[in-house]
């Protein structure tokens, strides 16, 4: 019998490109002071909405067909970047993260649209509540981490026009990889 191929994939909202390269500027300088395993390649900064998992191409394609109704009922909105957080042991945590300030309420109800639609097609919502975040970097490997003063530089913003569903591929640089844009209005 033929393997199955399946793409592991997720729904997120693009960071521009002065952000991204804003962001990066400041993640090196945290890069010195902060010994995680992992910094997050510059290129794959986003804001996660919805998580799928591996799907096969016939799921890809109803997920493709699904977000196109999503996306044409929501208006572009503001978000900037606003505070420092981490998930995890606040001494040694999992994950160190950028916050979002601005439309929040948007930015919300474009998720909760997200995962309405997809539900029906077999995609199961998380438990936990919805905390919008940019991942900077993972495993810290020092059990002292002090989470370092928000950066007064970083005050730009954005408008979020579009949304993306990313294919994950593990082991390259940068890791995901746009499988279909969709503006958003």
């Amino acid at each position: 019998m033929k393997d199955i191929v399946t793409k592991r994939i997720f729904v997120a909202v693009p960071l521009p490109s002065g952000s991204k390269e804003q962001l990066a500027g400041q993640v090196e300088q945290w890069k010195q002071a902060f010994p995680f395993q992992k910094w997050v390649d510059p290129e794959d900064y986003h804001i996660t909405l919805f998580f799928l998992g591996n799907c096969t191409e016939g799921k890809i394609d109803q997920v493709v067909s699904a977000l196109e109704k999503v996306v044409s009922t929501i208006r572009p909105f503001s978000l900037s970047f606003s505070h420092l957080g981490t998930f995890g042991n606040k001494n040694q945590p999992r994950i160190f993260w950028m916050g979002m300030e601005g439309d929040l309420s948007q930015l919300q109800m474009l998720q909760q649209r997200v995962v309405q639609t997809l539900e029906p097609i077999g995609f199961r919502a998380e438990d936990r509540p919805y905390r919008p975040h940019i991942t900077l970097a993972r495993k810290c490997k020092d059990s002292a981490f002090s989470l370092p003063a928000f950066p007064a530089n970083l005050k730009q913003t954005w408008i979020v026009d579009r949304i993306v569903l990313y294919e994950t591929k593990l082991g390259m640089t940068p890791m995901y990889h746009v499988l279909k844009t969709y503006p958003l209005g």
